[in-house]
C-alpha cells in the first residue's frame, strides 16, 4: 500500500510507532510480569478488607493475632505493589528512551541523505521540529499511553476477576461501563483528530517562523520588520491557541466528565442491586465494601485510558508526520566504487529544469579537458549555480548528458563522487569545532594531510598562529576567523580530499582584494593538476581562464578566453567586464578622493 494513500500512511505510521514494543522482548515480558504482580497486590487489598468486615469485625471475632496478620499482609502487599510499579514504569521509560533515540537516528540519518530537491521546498525549522518535537511526543506513547494504558487495562482485569468471586450479577453491571467507555474514546477520536493534526503542524511552523526570524536579524532589524514579523508571529500563535483550546474543549467534554457521569449511574444501579440482594438476605456488607471500593478504583483507569488518548493522538499525528520523511526517497548514486581517474568533463545536450518543468538549462554542450580552468558567468538566474548543482549530482540528468573522467554520472557512487569533486561554495560552512576537525571533516586524514591542504590554501601560518594551532576551537561559525580566512579553510577543506575536479561557487564574492589574491593563487598552483570550474560574478578573478563561458538564460551564448571575448564587438561578456572596470574604478576615486 502506498504510502500516500491515507490507509497506506496510517497503517505505516502504527508500524513505525510499535515496532519497537517488541524490539526488546526481554524487556517487554519483564514489565508485564511486574504489571501482573503489582495488579494482585492492588486487587487484593479490599478482598483483604472484604475478610476483615465479614469474617471478622461483623462476626464479633476480634483476636489480636488474626487481625494483625491481615494488617500485615495488607500492608506488605501495598508497599511491594508500589515498588513493582515503580520497577516497571523504569522499564517502559527505557523501552520509549530507546525507541525514541532510534528514531531520531533514523530520521537525521534520512534526512542527511535526501536530494537537494527536497531541501528546495522544506523550511528548517519543521525539520527541525520533526526531529525534537515529534520524536518527543512518539516517547510520550510509550511512557504516559502504553505504560498507562496497559497498567490500567492490567488493573481492569484484576478488578473484575475480584469482583467475579465476589459476586458475578454485579460483576456484569460494572463490566457494562466498558462499551460505554470504548464509544466515548471512538467519539473523541472522530472530533479531535483533524484537530490536533492541526495543532502540531501550527507547532512546526512556529519554529520555522522563529528559525527564519533569528537567522535573518541582521536583515530584519535592518528593513525595519520587526512588527510584521512580531504580528506574523502573534497570528501563529493565536492560530495554535485555538487548535489546543479545541483539543482541550474535546477532551473536556468527552473524558473524565463523561466517565465521571457513568461511573456515578452504574454505582446507583448497583446500590440499588445491592439493596435487592440485602432483602433477600444473599450480600454482605463486605461485599459492598469491597465493590464500592472497586468501583472507585474501576472507574479511575477508564477515566485514565480516555485522558490518555490525547497524548496517543498527538503521538500518530507526530509519528505520520515522521513517518512521512522517513519515506521520502533518499538520494540514489551508482555503483562504481572506483574514483574518478580524471577531471574531464562532457556535456552534451545537457536540458534541465526544476519541478516546475521551466527549463534552467538548455542543449548545453560543453567538453572539458582535464587540468583545465573553466569559468563560468552571466547574469543573475541564468544557470550558473544549477549547472554546478548538477556536476555535484544534487539533481538527477539522463543517461549519457554528463560525464566525469569519462563516466557517466549515473554510475558513479557516492563515495566516488564526493572524493572526486571538491566544492568551495560562496557562503562558507565551518563547523563549531576545532580548525583540524574543518579540515578533516571527518574523513581520517592525517595531520600532515591537514597541513599540506591549508598550506595550498595559504593558511597553514595563520592556524600555527593561534592559541592552539590546528586543535583550536573556532566557535559557532567560526567567529574567531575573518571572512577571508573562513573561505581559505573552505578551500582547504576541498583540497585536502585531493579531487580530481574543483568547483568554485563564487568563492570570492565575499572575501577583500587580498584575500582574492590569496585565493587565485592557490587556485593558479592547482592548474594543470586538477580541473577547475569557477562560477564568477566579479570577471576580474577568471579573466586568466583556460576557457570563459557565458551562459544566458540557460544557454550557453559565448565562449573563449578572454581576449578573445573582448574583442567581439556588442558582446555580453565584453560589455559586462567593462561595465565592472568603471564600477571599480569609480569605487577607487571615491575612495582616494
Amino acid at each position: 500500500m502506498s504510502a500516500t494513500n491515507p490507509q497506506g500512511r496510517q497503517r505505516s505510521t502504527f508500524n513505525l510507532l510499535f515496532r519497537y514494543v517488541f524490539a526488546d522482548k526481554p524487556l517487554l515480558y519483564k514489565s508485564l510480569f511486574l504489571l501482573v504482580l503489582a495488579t494482585m497486590g492492588d486487587v487484593a487489598g479490599p478482598l483483604i478488607a472484604k475478610v476483615y468486615i465479614d469474617d471478622y469485625l461483623l462476626a464479633g471475632n476480634l483476636e489480636a493475632t488474626p487481625l494483625i496478620s491481615l494488617l500485615l499482609l495488607y500492608i506488605v502487599l501495598q508497599l511491594s505493589s508500589a515498588a513493582l510499579r515503580y520497577m516497571q514504569a523504569i522499564s517502559f521509560t527505557k523501552m520509549a528512551l530507546a525507541a525514541v533515540q532510534d528514531i531520531r537516528k533514523r530520521v537525521f540519518d534520512r534526512v542527511v541523505r535526501l536530494p537537494m530537491s527536497y531541501f528546495d521546498h522544506a523550511r528548517t525549522g519543521q525539520l527541525v521540529s520533526r526531529i525534537t518535537n515529534d520524536t518527543e511526543a512518539i516517547k510520550d506513547l510509550y511512557v504516559q499511553f502504553l505504560s498507562n494504558v496497559l497498567g490500567n487495562v492490567m488493573l481492569l482485569i484484576g478488578i473484575l476477576v475480584a469482583m467475579a468471586i465476589l459476586n458475578v450479577k454485579l460483576m456484569l453491571i460494572a463490566l457494562g461501563l466498558i462499551p460505554a467507555v470504548l464509544l466515548i474514546i471512538y467519539l473523541y477520536q472522530k472530533i479531535s483528530g483533524k484537530v490536533v493534526a492541526e495543532s502540531r503542524a501550527l507547532r512546526s511552523d512556529i519554529n520555522a517562523n522563529l528559525a527564519e526570524s533569528i537567522g535573518g536579524m541582521t536583515v530584519l532589524q535592518a528593513t525595519n520588520q520587526q512588527q510584521r514579523f512580531a504580528d506574523k508571529f502573534s497570528q501563529l500563535n493565536q492560530r495554535y491557541y485555538i487548535a489546543r483550546l479545541k483539543t482541550i474543549k474535546a477532551s473536556g467534554a468527552l473524558l473524565r466528565p463523561a466517565i465521571s457521569f457513568l461511573s456515578v449511574l452504574t454505582t446507583v444501579f448497583l446500590l440499588y442491586v445491592f439493596g435487592e440482594q440485602v432483602v433477600t438476605g444473599v450480600a454482605e456488607i463486605g461485599v459492598l465494601y469491597a465493590f464500592l471500593n472497586y468501583m472507585g478504583r474501576f472507574t479511575e483507569p477508564l477515566a485514565e485510558i480516555t485522558q490518555r488518548f490525547n497524548l496517543y493522538q498527538q503521538a500518530m499525528t507526530a509519528g505520520d508526520r515522521v513517518s512521512t520523511l522517513l519515506n521520502e526517497q533518499q538520494q540514489h548514486y551508482g555503483e562504481q566504487q572506483s574514483s574518478i581517474s580524471s577531471g574531464s568533463i562532457s556535456i552534451k545536450e545537457l536540458n534541465f529544469g526544476y519541478n516546475n518543468g521551466d527549463m534552467v538549462l538548455k542543449k548545453i554542450n560543453l567538453d572539458i579537458a582535464d587540468g583545465s580552468f573553466y569559468a563560468i558567468v552571466g547574469h543573475t538566474g541564468s544557470g550558473k549555480s544549477t549547472l554546478l548543482s548538477l556536476l555535484l549530482d544534487f539533481y538527477p540528468v539522463a543517461k549519457d548528458q554528463l560525464k566525469l573522467g569519462n563516466v557517466d554520472i549515473n554510475d558513479l557512487s557516492q563515495q566516488a563522487l564526493r572524493n572526486g569533486i571538491g566544492l568551495i561554495p560562496q557562503e562558507p560552512f565551518i563547523l563549531a569545532s576545532t580548525v583540524f576537525a574543518n579540515i578533516d571533516m571527518g574523513r581520517g586524514l592525517t595531520q600532515a594531510q591537514v597541513e599540506q591542504a591549508a598550506i595550498a590554501a595559504d593558511l597553514h601560518h595563520t592556524i600555527i598562529a593561534l592559541t592552539n594551532g590546528y586543535q583550536t576551537e573556532l566557535g559557532e561559525g567560526g567567529m574567531r576567523l575573518s571572512t577571508g580566512q573562513r573561505q581559505q579553510l573552505v578551500i582547504a577543506r576541498a583540497l585536502a580530499s585531493k579531487p580530481k575536479i574543483l568547483l568554485l561557487d563564487e568563492a570570492t564574492a565575499n572575501v577583500d582584494s587580498e584575500t582574492e589574491q590569496v585565493v587565485q593563487q592557490a587556485l593558479n598552483q592547482l592548474r594543470g593538476e586538477i580541473t577547475i570550474i569557477a562560477v564568477a560574478h566579479r570577471l576580474s578573478t577568471i579573466s586568466h581562464a583556460d576557457n570563459i563561458v557565458l551562459l544566458e538564460q540557460g544557454m550557453i551564448t559565448e565562449q573563449g578566453d578572454h581576449s578573445q571575448l573582448m574583442q567581439r564587438e556588442g558582446g555580453t561578456y565584453r560589455a559586462m567586464y567593462l561595465l565592472q572596470q568603471q564600477a571599480a574604478r569609480v569605487e577607487q576615486a571615491e575612495l582616494t578622493a
